[in-house]
């Protein structure tokens, strides 16, 4: 009697167990990318990490299902889910935000969602069929929408808006892209290099008037960069808010007495960091376009509104023929792009300094030496928008 049910559990355990074990195990990730298992070996569970080696390892980003694969030689697939809303398919704005890589934004007062890097390149509105891309207007054939208290972004527009960065396709419910990770190997805060005169180094233009002149405001500039965050906050007092003009070009190479705009610059040492950040006058804070942008705008020189688009004026100048107001551009790494494009940009002070608004090293507007592997790295162009 005993031996008559012994046989079927047992057959019946060596099938559940082979079910669980043999089989190949692949994270829900996986699953959804279509990924292989690989079988088993010599009567061994599958290995997932060999699957990972092979498929490439993925990682859920958002609520939505959407994932990033990391593929061979640094290349990256992102994979954003979409939903059909009246017969229309779109993505959530958030989530492809948080995928690609971009900072967001919903400026409540205007109605606009932002996005981009280390300011906002792109505008899009709910309702609207046309797309802020740096200062250039972008048609639409579907606007986005407002849907479940969240920005949705049609299929429809995600070439045309964010073609220079990504190119998508549509398979299976979802927008696929590949790019690649342009990572660098030197840390943000990373010790500092000695100008060698190697290929990377930055350097002072010899020949520039401001160097080492201009009074004792900027003799201060070059002994003592950083002042206290309360210092900064009291210089601000009684200063004159943004003009908000930003669609007029730059004067070719207007004088500017660079060390005076220097010292104004420094005065706002210490205001907090804001991606998208509204005008310094309504808002109290900068991106780092918005800080160019305003400081410029001091000494009569209009910056276009976005560092991409800032990229586009002045006269390019070499790295090792740099001089005080220069303009610094570079990307940021560890963002998903089809190309090095222009992400974060700087005022050069000298010494191998800049003064910006970022999220890092620190939070807010900073003085910080350039001279490290992460900064020479991540350099892509320098300008020169006065003389």
């Amino acid at each position: 009697m005993i031996g008559s049910w012994r046989r079927p559990v047992t057959a019946s355990l060596i099938v559940c167990l082979l079910a669980a074990g043999c089989g190949p195990q692949l994270s829900k990730e996986q699953r959804l990318s279509n990924q292989q298992g690989i079988p088993s070996n010599q009567g061994q569970a599958a290995n997932r990490l060999k699957s990972e080696e092979i498929n490439g390892k993925t990682t859920t980003i958002g609520l939505n299902g959407g994932f990033i694969r990391m593929l061979p030689q640094g290349r990256v697939e992102m994979t954003i889910p979409t939903v059909t809303i009246g017969g229309t398919s779109y993505v959530v704005g958030t989530d492809f935000a948080k995928i690609v890589g971009f900072l967001s934004n919903w400026d409540q007062a205007r109605g606009v969602f932002q996005l981009g890097e280390h300011d906002a390149s792109y505008e899009l509105k709910p309702g609207q069929t046309s797309a802020l891309r740096d200062d250039e207007t972008v048609a639409l054939k579907e606007a986005p929408i407002l849907f479940n208290s969240q920005i949705h972004i049609p299929v429809s527009a995600l070439n045309p808006v964010f073609g220079k960065d990504f190119s998508f396709e549509i398979k299976d419910q979802a927008a696929v892209a590949q790019a690649t990770d342009w990572a660098v190997s030197g840390a943000i805060n990373g010790p500092l290099e000695a100008s060698t005169g190697a290929e990377l180094d930055f350097g002072d233009d010899p020949k520039d008037s401001f160097q080492g002149t201009g009074g004792a405001s900027a003799m201060r500039l070059e002994r003592d960069p950083l002042l206290e965050a309360s210092d900064a906050v009291e210089a601000m007092k009684g200063l004159e808010g943004f003009s908000g003009k930003d669609d007029m070009a730059v004067p070719v190479l207007r004088q500017v007495d660079m060390n005076a705009l220097l010292t104004r610059a420094q005065r706002y040492v210490g205001v907090n960091y804001e991606f998208g950040a509204a005008p310094y006058a309504t808002s109290g804070k900068f991106d780092c376009s918005t800080f160019t942008q305003y400081v410029f705008a001091k000494s009569g020189i209009t910056l276009n509104r976005t560092a991409r688009a800032q990229a586009k004026q002045g006269n390019a100048v070499d790295r090792k023929q740099l001089r005080k107001g220069d303009l610094l551009f570079f990307y940021v790494p560890g963002k998903f792009r089809s190309q090095k494009t222009v992400g974060h940009v700087g005022i050069y002070v000298g010494n191998q300094r800049m003064i910006h608004a970022a999220p890092e090293p620190k939070d807010g507007v900073q003085i910080t030496h350039i001279n490290n592997l992460y900064w020479k790295q991540t350099f892509l162009a320098a300008k020169r928008v006065s003389s």
